[in-house]
């Protein structure tokens, strides 16, 4: 318990002012958010909420964040410590009027297509902390169109590597910095367009921040954060001691490469809980794959998918509805990732398809935590997938849509699994129809939920979706996904769920063939339908324990026919 100091060890309550000052920050961080997706022009951001704005402190530890998806905001600290050593390394120093672009998985980013915007909070000439944007960008310059890229050689080969790039400073625009990247990307009006959204979000925050300061005091704002992040470390260390000692496992499985015959990839889980703390250990995972980009970066993926993960089963919303969500919930908690393995890989191994590994690190996170956590746990969930459809007009301009389609989780203690959305660490939401035919040479033609496909029991798992979408002109699809191999399983005696798909549907076809879940780029005519069927959750219980009425109840909505 060495972060804590004597003082804040007495009690795990907040002053009236402690609470008031958190408020301030989390609606300063969602402001942020929200200007940020009201500017935006991909619907990524607009629609589909893949985006993320936090407050940092001086010391790399998160102190407030919006509400939009967990795996954009939580990460953000790790950017901040990125672009603070990498300018560090060249013998460089913050600049107080300047915003710099960070995307280097190997210094904090999720993933190279996740570009953070990062701005320091000066307080004269002292250094109180960051305010920071991430977003998912639709297409970073990579070999092929988009950022559903499947097949990588290296991290070089994924697109442009933006290493603490200033944009802005002494609070005026670089040219040149702009040019690069317009020069780079196949969209350069909407990919820049979103960046610049990203920097005139950090002004804002910049702006608010000094409006605290001048409200509150910097001493008192300093002294307010050290309690926050106290009172959310002595809370979640209260939590765990709350737990039986022991050592809690799981393993599950990628689906790797069926062309290359690299399938089957395990990632093992063993969580030892001792007193209040707990140690999370991946050793036997598999090694990192060298030219497949599945990798996950330690910092920004692995470590999100558990940390966010165990706030999310010990410290609920539900229960605690009032706690600081800030780095103080997270220092009990260790994480063992043998360094060369797909859980934490050397540079400069691929890492842009890491999010559905991450997603099953989450998922098993959940099931080793089963017995001991029986009335919070889930049955499996699905993985998030991402179709990229894209074309090159006679005019030579490109167009990209990355259509994120959402899963479904499993089934719990007393609910059902909950029905097409997306799960566990991620937060985004589909793009409505009408936006995506509005935009793109694109039509839908079906999008219902899958029947008969959730995992029974006596409470089931969701339902994931399905939609055909027509290609109206010559293109190209790429397809990143996983849970094509591995169904989401069941628990406590409950049926594994549906595994995921996509059929393309060529020249007329009724048939359809089978896809496998890694698409790399595949040509297209116009008038092919691809089907994209979503992973439906495991159940829950035993099914001869599910009451009449909620049987009744899915066959008068046709999600059972049987």
């Amino acid at each position: 318990m060495d972060h804590i100091s004597k003082e804040n060890q007495k009690s795990t309550e907040l002053s009236l002012e402690d609470q008031v000052i958190y408020g301030s920050l989390t609606t300063l961080a969602r402001e942020v958010g929200h200007r940020l997706k009201r500017a935006a022009y991909s619907s990524l951001i607009r629609e589909s909420d893949d985006y993320g704005a936090a407050i940092v402190s001086q010391n790399f530890e998160l102190l407030a964040e919006a509400e939009t998806t967990p795996l954009q905001m939580g990460p953000l600290a790790g950017y901040c410590r990125g672009v603070v050593e990498t300018l560090a390394a060249s013998g460089e120093t913050l600049n107080p009027g300047g915003i710099y672009l960070h995307n280097d998985p190997y210094s904090g980013a999720t993933h190279s297509p996740d570009i953070g915007a990062i701005a320091p909070l000066f307080i004269g000439d002292e250094l109180f902390g960051f305010v920071g944007t991430a977003a998912h960008h639709v297409d970073i310059g990579a070999a092929v169109p988009g950022t559903c890229i499947i097949k990588a050689h290296d991290t070089f080969s994924e697109g442009i590597r933006l290493r603490a790039f200033p944009v802005e400073l002494d609070n005026k625009p670089i040219t040149a910095s702009w040019r690069l990247i317009e020069s780079n990307v196949r969209m350069p009006g909407l990919v820049v367009g979103d960046l610049r959204a990203q920097v005139a979000a950090c002004r804002w925050g910049q702006y608010g921040f000094q409006k605290l300061v001048e409200r509150y005091g910097v001493e008192k704002l300093k002294r307010s954060m050290q309690r926050l992040l106290s009172v959310a470390e002595l809370r979640m260390r209260d939590r765990i001691r709350s737990l039986p000692d022991g050592n809690y496992k799981a393993i599950g499985y990628l689906d790797g490469y069926e062309d290359t015959g690299e399938v089957d990839i395990p990632i093992h889980v063993n969580l030892e809980i001792v007193g209040d703390e707990i140690k999370v250990d991946l050793t036997g995972s598999a090694p990192q794959l060298d030219h497949a980009p599945i990798n996950m970066p330690f910092y920004g993926t692995t470590d999100m998918a558990v940390l966010l993960t165990l706030r999310m089963l010990l410290l609920p919303e539900t229960v605690y509805p009032n706690l600081p969500h800030n780095s103080g919930l997270f220092r009990p908690i260790s994480i063992i990732a043998p360094l060369g393995t797909i859980v934490n890989p050397i540079f400069p191994a691929p890492t842009i398809g890491r999010f559905c590994g991450g997603q099953m690190l989450s998922n098993l996170i959940v099931r080793a935590l089963q017995d001991i956590l029986p009335d919070t746990v889930c049955a499996g969930c699905s993985t998030t997938k991402a179709v990229t459809f894209s074309s090159t007009s006679k005019e030579g301009e490109s167009w990209i849509y990355m259509d994120v389609t959402e899963g479904a989780y499993g089934g719990m203690q007393g609910m059902d699994g909950l029905d097409a959305v997306d799960v566990l660490y991620a937060n985004t939401k589909n793009n409505p129809i009408e936006d995506i035919e509005a935009h793109y040479p694109l039509r839908v033609e079906l999008y219902e939920l899958r029947e008969d496909a959730a995992g029974d029991g006596q409470f089931r798992g969701g339902f994931g979706p399905m939609r055909d979408t027509r290609i109206l002109v010559d293109g190209f699809i790429s397809v990143e996904g996983d849970g094509f191999r591995h169904a989401p399983w069941g628990l406590k005696g409950g049926k594994d769920g549906a595994t995921g798909g996509v059929v393309i549907f060529k020249d007329g076809d009724k048939k359809g063939d089978l896809l496998s879940s890694k698409i790399d780029n595949m040509s297209v005519k116009a008038g092919t339908v691809i089907r994209d069927l979503c992973p439906c959750g495991g159940g829950f219980g035993q099914p001869e324990l599910r009451s009449k009425e909620l049987r009744d109840r899915d066959r008068a909505d046709h999600l059972v026919t049987k």
